[in-house]
């Protein structure tokens, strides 16, 4: 099974690594682009935090080298998509490539995990119209709201997920772990622990 993870520079840090070494733990093939790179390029983290000031602060974070070219991804061979947060969805969300790829996912009903800033892609590609749920770090509240999307709140520090039938959205990176294992369940692969 395949799945397919857009980022670009400046991706959040654990919203990247996090899905790409959990999905591999068991046995997925996770292909990482971004578009007008190739596969041994990098893209360049940030690691965003909370320290007490009105917004988040960013570092750099990893460098992320991409397992595969953009330029040549095959739709139908995925089975689903990740889209991570960070600042990258900011300007991909102009690129038209890249909201076709997110239209292919939510027109073929397949699962879509999508986390924090993440959920700007989705609005600005308009597949949140008809008031589709999900949840995004609060401040793209105003992005799904405006495009006729309804906007489940949860703390930023929260771990909780939301599914909408093939939408499984979080806050932030701090919900990785339940936003991942619901992702499992919508890709079909059954996880047991003995």
């Amino acid at each position: 099974m395949k799945v397919l993870l857009l980022s670009g520079d400046y991706v959040e840090d654990y919203e990247l690594f996090a899905p790409f070494k959990a999905l591999q733990m068991i046995g997925v093939e996770v292909h990482v682009v971004c578009p007008d790179k190739s596969a041994g390029d990098t893209v360049q983290t940030a690691i965003h935090t909370f320290e007490g000031h009105q917004t988040y602060s960013e570092r750099e974070g990893h460098p992320f080298v991409l397992t595969h070219s953009f330029a040549s991804i095959e739709l139908g061979d995925y089975a689903g998509l990740i889209v991570p947060g960070g600042r990258f969805p900011e300007y991909q969300r102009v690129d038209k490539r890249v909201l076709d790829v997110v239209r292919h996912f939510f027109g073929s009903n397949l699962p879509v995990a999508a986390i924090c800033h993440g959920l700007q892609l989705l609005a600005t590609a308009g597949v949140l119209q008809g008031g589709r749920s999900c949840s995004a770090y609060p401040t793209c509240s105003v992005d799904i709201e405006a495009v006729g999307g309804k906007y489940v709140h949860f703390d930023a520090a929260s771990d909780n997920v939301h599914v909408d039938g093939n939408l499984v959205s979080a806050p932030a990176y701090n919900a990785i772990g339940s936003w991942m294992r619901e992702f499992i369940r919508l890709l079909g692969i059954k996880v047991q622990i003995p």
